[in-house]
């Protein structure tokens, strides 16, 4: 007599879903003689995965479970208790160990990288590697003279300041996003030791920033948005009377908020326009030989810095005699001068400006 076997198999249901997957599947096998029926009974859980595949071979007692897929892990094997070990692999060489059971997928996380362009930059503590059950946000980096203002790369086209990875997975690249910090440039004029927060009318200077001329001989200047990084150039210029004691030319780069001081002072003498030594005759002719002459001098002068601040007269000793004391006066008559007639005398008279520059002349006469 010849005996036909059917094998058929029935999977009666399978319950899919991302946080939980539940697959039961019946096995009936029908045999067209007088053997007895035999029945397997078993479900299979995915612990959070999902089964894409749904055929179960059953050869020989030798049964082959599907493999689920979750997004973000490794699967590993399966076990009989939700918070068991592996203790079977999808390949299983008698049905009999799972029959009327449960079956749990085991999991581990995949390890994902993270890569950084800094763009000059620097990183604390870097995050390099994550898995699908991270959560965090993504280091500030630091870079001197700009702010940050945040991250571009895998799935972020827009700067994110704080950026978060949760339930993510994925080899990742960032990109740190700067502003230049903006910072103040004073530019204010020292005149005579005095410092003017608003200039003096002319005392001049000219600015250029970035090789971009900003300022024209101008008597003050400021700005608030220079970029960190840029280049100042400042160039003085002359004003009469008066020496540039700073710098003429020169350029700085703005790292910080700056102030430059162009600095001019009156070092540079009066000039004398006249000096005269008048002989105005005798003091006392009665006097005889002890009699002295009247003597007018005159001085004048001008100065194109802090201007005059005093003039000074005096007769210079005679031999080793005395000679007088200086007196604060641009026109003096001296009199009763003696000694005219065997040496001469010399008169002097001085020009002082306000800052201390001084220009001498002196005459000396005989009658």
């Amino acid at each position: 007599m010849k005996k036909i076997l059917k094998l058929s198999i029935i999977i009666l249901a399978i319950f899919c879903s991302i946080s939980n997957t539940l697959a039961l599947f019946s096995t009936t096998t029908d045999l067209k003689s007088v053997f007895n029926t035999k029945k397997y009974n078993f479900n299979l859980n995915a612990t959070g995965g999902i089964f894409e595949n749904s055929d179960i071979n059953i050869n020989d007692k030798i049964i082959v479970l599907p493999i689920p897929v979750k997004n973000g892990y490794n699967f590993l094997g399966y076990s009989d208790s939700l918070n068991g070990n592996v203790i079977y692999s999808n390949n299983i060489n008698d049905i009999n160990l799972i029959n009327n059971t449960s079956v749990y997928a085991k999991w581990n996380t995949k390890t994902y990288t993270i890569t950084y362009d800094l763009n000059g930059g620097m990183l604390n503590n870097p995050i390099y590697n994550y898995n699908v059950e991270d959560n965090f946000t993504l280091p500030i980096p630091v870079k001197n003279g700009y702010d940050f203002v945040g991250w571009t790369g895998t799935g972020v086209s827009t700067p994110t300041y704080n950026f978060t990875i949760s339930n993510s997975t994925g080899n990742k690249t960032f990109t740190a996003n700067w502003k230049a910090k903006k910072y103040s440039v004073d530019i204010n004029s020292i005149i005579q030791n005095i410092a003017y927060s608003a200039g003096l009318s002319g005392f001049t200077f000219s600015v250029w920033i970035n090789d971009k001329q900003v300022a024209d001989h101008v008597i003050d200047y400021y700005n608030d948005s220079v970029d960190y990084g840029s280049n100042v150039r400042v160039y003085v210029y002359d004003r009469d009377g008066y020496s540039v004691t700073s710098f003429r030319d020169q350029t700085w780069t703005v790292t910080n908020n700056i102030t430059i001081n162009p600095t001019w002072y009156d070092n540079i003498a009066p000039t004398i326009t006249s000096f005269t030594v008048e002989n105005l005759g005798y003091y006392d002719p009665n006097k005889g030989a002890a009699a002295g002459w009247n003597i007018r001098v005159t001085i004048n002068a001008y100065d194109n810095g802090t201007g005059i601040q005093k003039y000074q007269m005096w007769i210079k000793p005679y031999l080793n005699g005395s000679g007088s004391t200086v007196h604060e006066t641009s026109s003096r008559v001296f009199t009763n001068v003696l000694y005219l007639q065997s040496g001469g005398r010399t008169f002097c008279a001085t020009a002082i400006d306000n800052a201390g520059n001084k220009s001498e002349k002196c005459d000396t006469i005989r009658v």
